[in-house]
């Protein structure tokens, strides 16, 4: 977590005995090179390093530990955390489901579930009705504009058509717009809050790597129920303990974020170590 995220008091982790050597040791490896990264990119680099060591089982108890330590505050995890979301996240834009899915028959298998939720894949909750699409924008043009010609303004300098272009309806816009220094947490918001919307500009919202690491950013792609659940269920351990009870009773999301955002609830409050591999 970044830009004065709050996190739980810091709280030392006791290791059992019994858990393996290994294991503890990969948990700590992780944390410890994030600390020491500055980018995103790095970090997810370096945790990716150390997870592709580890097979299935042991990914999963790893994985569990760190979710863990990150709701607890231990230092350093929360960082850590977030970088193996990004992690598991990059994993399914490459296609690598070989080893998502073995991810998700070991922490099945070793019922720890919430790691389970972090390789669920689930559609978004709601959707435009079939054959519907978002509105086109009005620029303040006398004349209609092209895709190519909305990606360039959305590059450019002018508050008049910025502010029109963040209700665009091409992903391909909005990506222009999140690369453009000149939009504001306030304009990102905009987008990430719309409703109704589709899970393709939201995507490009949460996964802009300017904007993945500020919590705002993140907690309105969560609450919005035109998300790809799946991803939104990667976001939950990013977030904060008021948030994740609040999502336990809202309404107008997918059964399985009530039910992950309880889970997280419970091992948060519960501070518990994973059980042995």
């Amino acid at each position: 977590m970044t830009e004065n995220e709050e996190t739980p008091e810091a709280e030392e982790l006791q290791w059992d005995p019994d858990l393996p050597d290994p294991l503890q040791e990969a948990y700590v490896d992780i944390v410890q090179r994030v600390e020491g990264l500055p980018e995103l990119a790095m970090q997810s680099a370096a945790v990716k390093s150390v997870m592709e060591g580890l097979d299935a089982m042991e990914a999963a108890w790893c994985i569990d530990q760190l979710l863990r330590g990150a709701l607890w505050g231990h230092p350093g995890a929360p960082e850590a955390m977030l970088a193996m979301i990004w992690w598991l996240i990059q994993m399914r834009l490459d296609d690598e489901y070989d080893r998502i899915k073995d991810l998700f028959v070991a922490s099945h298998q070793a019922q720890r579930f919430a790691v389970t939720d972090l390789v669920r894949e689930v559609p978004p909750y709601r959707s435009l009705p079939k054959g519907r699409r978002l509105p086109e924008v009005r620029l303040p043009l006398d004349r209609d504009t092209t895709l190519g010609e909305r990606r360039m303004l959305a590059g450019g300098p002018k508050r008049k058509f910025l502010d029109r272009l963040l209700m665009d309806p091409s992903p391909l816009v909005i990506e222009k717009l999140m690369n453009n220094p000149q939009v504001r947490l306030q304009d990102v918001m905009t987008v990430a809050t719309r409703r109704p919307t589709v899970p393709e500009i939201l995507q490009v919202v949460v996964l802009h790597r300017r904007w993945f690491g500020r919590y705002d950013a993140r907690a309105a792609v969560v609450q919005n129920p035109f998300a790809d659940t799946g991803l939104v269920l990667k976001l939950l351990p990013t977030m904060r303990l008021k948030t994740l009870r609040s999502l336990v009773n809202s309404g107008d999301l997918h059964p399985l974020i009530h039910e992950s955002a309880g889970r997280l609830v419970r091992l948060r409050e519960e501070r518990t170590a994973p059980w042995r591999v």
